[in-house]
Formats: C-alpha cells, sequence, structure tokens
C-alpha cells in the first residue's frame, strides 16, 4: 500500500497533465488525424496572452502525456501538419462566450475561436478527446461548442488564498472562468496578509480567468444617513482604484453588517438584539431580506462603477431564504435591474425523510435541487430582467464529507448539472458559485461537470462520456465494477440526512470527531501559524462543533424525533456505500487511482459509522440523565463503553485510508482534521473517556 506524508497530494497537483497517458497499442484509424513530431500548432499574428498560454499547455500535454513534440509557431512550416488556430465570431452554433469550432480532417485542422477563451477551451477538449483515446489521434469531425454559461467561480484546489498558476490551469481545463477574492482591504486578504492583486489579476489573465472580490468591512452607514455616499466611497474607492481589473464583486449579509431600518429586522450587529440579556426576537439584518438593501446596494454600485464602469455587483440572497417568499420577492422588486442576484440553489427545502421533516442546510448533494426558494427568486428575477447567478455547489463538493476531495456521485451530480443547464435556458441563469472556501480537487467528476456545461458534443452522451472518463482513470477491463460502485454511491446519497447536527459535526470532520461524556473539547485543531491544540469553541479557524449539538430552528423536526429517522437512513446509506466498495474489492489489477478511490470510499463509510455511532452516543447519554434506576443506568453504561470502544477501532481502521491518500482529512481552510494524527488523538481522547470518565459515572452510579 502506498503511505503519503501530508500535503503529498500537492505535489501531484503541480502536475497539470497525466505522465504517459498513451496507450502504445492503440493504433490509428483510417478516418482519424494522427499527430507526429514537428506537427505546428500555428498561432493567429496577434495571439494575446490566454491564446498563448492555451497553445502551449497543448504543447504540454502532446509531451507528456503522448509522447508527441509539436511545434507552436507563429510562422507555417511547409510540408509540416498543421493546427491552424484563428478567432471568428461567426461560428455558427458555438457563436458565444467560450465558442469554438474545431475542423479535423486527415491532415490538418482548424480550430476557430469565438474569443480567446474559447481557443483555450478548443486545445483542451482536443486534450480530452485525446485523454479518453489513449492516443494523440483525433476522429474527423466538425465539433462546434460554447459555453453555457457566462461564468463560473471557485476557490483553489491548493488551499484558501493559494493562487498558484498551476490552480489556474486546473481550473481553464474545467472551464472555470472567475475566482472570488475575500478581502479586508487593498492588496489584503481576509487573514489581514498582504495579496498582491495586480499581479494575481495579470498571472490570471494568462489562463482566461477573471477576478471578483467580497469585502469583509463593516458597512454600518444606512443609504439614508448623512455623508454615507462619502463612507462608502472612503470604503470602496481605494481599494477599487488600486487594483482596477475586478471584474466585479459581491455583497453577503452575513459578512457586510448592514444597519437596515427594516421594522422587521433586528439591528447589527448580532449582538445588539439583546435587552439585558434576554433576546429582543428579531434577527439582525445579515439574516434578514430588508426592504432598504435596494437603496443601499445602489448607492454601493453607483460609487463602484465611478471608478470601474464595466464592473458587475453581484447581491446574494443565501442568508435568508428561509424568510417568508413574500419578503423575498418584495425585496428583489425592489432591487435595481443592472446588478446580478445570487440565490442558493439547494437550500431551505423542506422534504420528508422517514416519518421526519428535515430542513436543506448548507450545503448537500441529497436534493438535487433547485428548491422552491430558488425558484422563487429566480422567477422574480426573469420578470424584472434581473441577471440571476445560482449558488450551486456545482463542483463535485458539498459539506456532506468535509474532508474528502470530491463526492464520487455522478449520476446524482449528473442531475444537479442538467438541472443548472436547463435553468439557463427556463430563467437565464448565466453564473455559477461552484464551490466556498473548501474549493473543488481535479477529478473526473469535475471533468464530467465540464463536459455537461459546455453545449453537447454529438460524439458522446453524459453517460457515455463518464464511462470513458472511468476507462481512461482505472482501465478499460474495470469500467463495469468502478461504474456500479458509482451507481451504488449515488443512490446512497439520497438517504443522507443533511443536518446541522452532523454537517458541523460528525460529517465536517470524519471519524476524528470526539466522544465526550463531559467538558467538551473539539480536538486537536490546526492553528495558521502552525502546530495545533485543543480548542473549546468555534472559532475562526474551527468550522464545527465540539460534541453533537441538536439545533432546534423550528424549520425542522424536534432532535429527538428525527434522530431516530435518521440513523435508519444513515445505516442504509453506508449499506450502499459498502456495496460500492465490495465491487471495487472485485477488481484484482489496481491501479494507484483505484487504490486512491478505495481508500475515499473507506474515510465516507467510517464517516458514517461515527456519525451513526455519535447520535447512538447522544441517545444513551440523555437517557442516562433521566434513568431513575441504578440497574438500568448500569447497562446503558455498559452500553456507552461498547460504543467507545467500536468508535475507536472505527478511527483506528480509517488511519490506512488517509496514509494510502493525504488529501483525505484535508480541508482548504481548517487544514488537517482527520490525518494520521487527528486519528490516533481520536483513539486516545477515547481511552481517555475508558479509563477516567467511565469509571466517575460508575462509581457514582453506586453511591
Amino acid at each position: 500500500m502506498t503511505i503519503e506524508k501530508r500535503y503529498e497530494f500537492k505535489k501531484e497537483l503541480m502536475q497539470i497533465h497525466k505522465p504517459d497517458l498513451r496507450d502504445p497499442k492503440r493504433t490509428p484509424k483510417d478516418n482519424e488525424f494522427v499527430f507526429t513530431d514537428g506537427t505546428v500548432v500555428l498561432l493567429p499574428p496577434m495571439a494575446d496572452a490566454t491564446v498563448t498560454q492555451g497553445a502551449r499547455d497543448f504543447e504540454q500535454f502532446m509531451y507528456t502525456s503522448m509522447g508527441v513534440a509539436v511545434l507552436v509557431s507563429k510562422n507555417p512550416v511547409p510540408g509540416a501538419k498543421t493546427v491552424k488556430i484563428v478567432l471568428n465570431q461567426n461560428i455558427g452554433a458555438a457563436s458565444g462566450y467560450m465558442g469554438y469550432r474545431i475542423t479535423i480532417e486527415k491532415d490538418a485542422i482548424l480550430l476557430e475561436g469565438y474569443d480567446s477563451r474559447g481557443v483555450a477551451q478548443g486545445l483542451y477538449f482536443m486534450e480530452d478527446l485525446m485523454g479518453v483515446r489513449r492516443a494523440p489521434y483525433l476522429k474527423q469531425e466538425v465539433i462546434a461548442r460554447k459555453a453555457v454559461f457566462e461564468e463560473r467561480t471557485s476557490q483553489s484546489p491548493f488551499g484558501m488564498f493559494q493562487w498558484n498558476d498551476e490552480a489556474f490551469a486546473h481550473m481553464a481545463h474545467m472551464g472555470m472562468d472567475t475566482i472570488a477574492l475575500w478581502l479586508n482591504g487593498p492588496n489584503k486578504d481576509h487573514f489581514d496578509n498582504f495579496i498582491d492583486i495586480n499581479a494575481l489579476a495579470e498571472r490570471a489573465e494568462k489562463y482566461g480567468i477573471d477576478l471578483r472580490f467580497g469585502l469583509y468591512a463593516k458597512h454600518n452607514v444606512h443609504p439614508d444617513d448623512p455623508g454615507a455616499e462619502e463612507f462608502y466611497e472612503n470604503l470602496y474607492g481605494p481599494l477599487l482604484d488600486a487594483c482596477p481589473k475586478f471584474k466585479g464583486f459581491g455583497l453577503v449579509g452575513e459578512a457586510t453588517e448592514f444597519h437596515s431600518k427594516d421594522p422587521k429586522a433586528g439591528k447589527a450587529p448580532r449582538l445588539m438584539n439583546f435587552v439585558d440579556n434576554i433576546p429582543t426576537g428579531k434577527c439582525t439584518p445579515g439574516w434578514w431580506p430588508c426592504y432598504d438593501y435596494a437603496e443601499w446596494v445602489s448607492l454601493i454600485h453607483k460609487v463602484a462603477k465611478r471608478h470601474c464602469p464595466d464592473i458587475q455587483l453581484q447581491f446574494s440572497t443565501y442568508n435568508w431564504g428561509y424568510a417568508p417568499e413574500e419578503d423575498r420577492i418584495a425585496l428583489i422588486d425592489r432591487l435595481p435591474t443592472d446588478i446580478t442576484v445570487q440565490a442558493t440553489w439547494d437550500m431551505f427545502e423542506q422534504r420528508q425523510m422517514g416519518d421526519s421533516i428535515q430542513d436543506g442546510v448548507d450545503y448537500s448533494l441529497n436534493f438535487v435541487g433547485p428548491g422552491k426558494y430558488f425558484v422563487s427568486e429566480a422567477e422574480a428575477c426573469k420578470r424584472r430582467g434581473i441577471r440571476l447567478s445560482a449558488n450551486a455547489q456545482a463542483s463535485a463538493r458539498t459539506w456532506d464529507f468535509g474532508m474528502i476531495p470530491y463526492e464520487p456521485m455522478p449520476y446524482q451530480w449528473m442531475k444537479r448539472w442538467q438541472g443548472l443547464v436547463e435553468a439557463a435556458d427556463k430563467w437565464g441563469l448565466t453564473s455559477i458559485l461552484e464551490n466556498i472556501h473548501y474549493g473543488f480537487h481535479p477529478s473526473i467528476m469535475v471533468e464530467l461537470e465540464k463536459f455537461m456545461f459546455f453545449t453537447p458534443y454529438e460524439g458522446a452522451t453524459p453517460e457515455q462520456w463518464l464511462l470513458k472518463l472511468i476507462a481512461r482513470e482505472y482501465g478499460d477491463e474495470n469500467v463495469a465494477a468502478v461504474d456500479l460502485a458509482f451507481r451504488k454511491f449515488s443512490e446512497a446519497i439520497n438517504y443522507y440526512p443533511a443536518t446541522n447536527e452532523d454537517q458541523y459535526g460528525g460529517f465536517r470532520t470524519g471519524p476524528s470527531f470526539p466522544f465526550w461524556m463531559q467538558d467538551p473539547r473539539v480536538g486537536l485543531t490546526p492553528l495558521p501559524n502552525g502546530g495545533r491544540k485543543p480548542v473549546t469553541r468555534l472559532g475562526a479557524h474551527q468550522y464545527y462543533w465540539a460534541w453533537y449539538t441538536p439545533d432546534i430552528a423550528g424549520r425542522n423536526s424536534l432532535p429527538g424525533v428525527r434522530i431516530y429517522d435518521e440513523m435508519e437512513l444513515l445505516n442504509k446509506c453506508r449499506a450502499l456505500l459498502r456495496e460500492g466498495m465490495v465491487s471495487l474489492l472485485t477488481i484484482e489489477n489496481e491501479n494507484r487511482s483505484l487504490e486512491k478511490l478505495k481508500a475515499l470510499t473507506t474515510f465516507m463509510i467510517n464517516s458514517c459509522t461515527t456519525v451513526i455511532n455519535i447520535k447512538e452516543f447522544y441517545i444513551k447519554l440523555q437517557q442516562l440523565s433521566i434513568i431513575g434506576d441504578k440497574e438500568k443506568a448500569a447497562k446503558i453504561l455498559d452500553e456507552i463503553e461498547a460504543l467507545l470502544i467500536a468508535e475507536r477501532k472505527n478511527a483506528e481502521d480509517t488511519i490506512p485510508a488517509v496514509q494510502a491518500d493525504s488529501r483525505l482529512g484535508w480541508e482548504a481552510m481548517q487544514d488537517y482534521l482527520c490525518d494520521e494524527e487527528a486519528l490516533r488523538w481520536k483513539m486516545r481522547q477515547i481511552d481517555y473517556e475508558l479509563e477516567f470518565e467511565l469509571p466517575k459515572f460508575r462509581k457514582s452510579n453506586s453511591l
């Protein structure tokens, strides 16, 4: 078994193209163009940085993956096979953003790009075709495609704020074209570290990638207040003057502390909504669709356009999707029409699961969407002519399993992706927020997503393309076994109950989640400046709860009612994941990709076990607190002991999985929360409970 060191997965991320992908046994067919050494990639005379970078990437792919040395040139080479690149905004069905038309003949290829990014995407798709062919051959045909969406925004696969050229290259290959920076001010990221935004913009531009930002600052002046315009001029003006290349910026309620005058809302910040330590019952404006957000948005947009006339403002309704539809739509009806509204695709959807009602939390693949909240706002935006964006978490990651690189559930993902494509036709959906700080990880899932987010390719359906990707990644002889596993995983997620208790608990961290009988502490939490320490509260770098914390918000069934449905559903989910693993275990000729897929599957199964166990643990502790009978209490304590022993073994059994793939147990902002060290900490924590805490309970029960 391969054992990786911490962060070793980043070495693999530095390699954009898979080495030696070519199968030497494959021979060309009569109807295929054959790349040979010396084939010329002929650039247009005025090729910009994006076109040139795309051609250089193609050159690297041919050499690294196919063993063929092509020549990138602006000058024709007599007698050489040629891939000629031109810019042409009249390419039929491919005319549009990122559009390309590829005409492949016996000895020549013509690549016409609607724009520079279309050229790059055309080159990437030729790489994709040769990748699944595993040979430097392309079928003679005409391919005409364009992007479905005008913008797809992502964070880095290397970690929060880690924007190296390789991160841009991975994004560009997946058709993503925008990064979102979380800033505290000019050249200051969200944690006050220096960031050279102009240099970043220059590097990103080569890969066809734009920059957006969100400003994490107090927006605590109401637009009606004296000096409001000057206040926002001082807030946004220096940033936009210092960094003029931003394509757009976003406003999110929770990040701004807007001081609304809406009588239905409370005050900002949140701590102001108490009188003598008694809550007022009103929520802070960041979580309510206040009517005067409209004037606030208009003022900030006016100020921003004074500095950057083409800048786009994106206003998120993420925080108040639970609010009554009439309040939400009333706000949209007052907003200016020259902005973009971003609604969340799947959240706040109340659904029957077992005998309980579950409320859609952020974020889950369990519900493919769109939800009623999204649909209501999409219809309102279409009626008013406002551009629409979706916070869709589409790049194969959600909070379902917080410490994994991607969710290997392609058949469920395809349903979400197809829904998003249909939303573009139905409501004019123009852009997608692909992920939050956890970013994405290159995998065949996001490759399949890219395939679906361009107009159709006549040579394959999405299902057929998936099978080609499986064959390339895991071997032709293993397609059936891997596909069966993916189908089982895709079915399993339908039984996953997305709850705050678990997505901020055992599913957030994985099997390292601690089991405290009392005096809870989160765990061995990474610190921003290195090192680790146990902590007792949720903080800036600890996006999880200290122990099983019941969530009562009036939108889902009481925890004590639904917990039993959740356990039943999770047992079904785990059983299907195990069936998928059984299929993978039938494979005899395992490659490295299969080894990592099995490790990922183990991690998901064991995470389910942790969450099932913590629910049982919570129930028994609650029963123990009111049992009223010593003999029954002794029996429950025995059951708690058995649970702790089983969970200790579950943590230990996870260690080989995180050793096999260093990406498991890591998250872009929280760092390693479930690596071998954290799992061994968990084992020691349970040893403490068994040696010290449990005997206290038994001694008290004997008195």
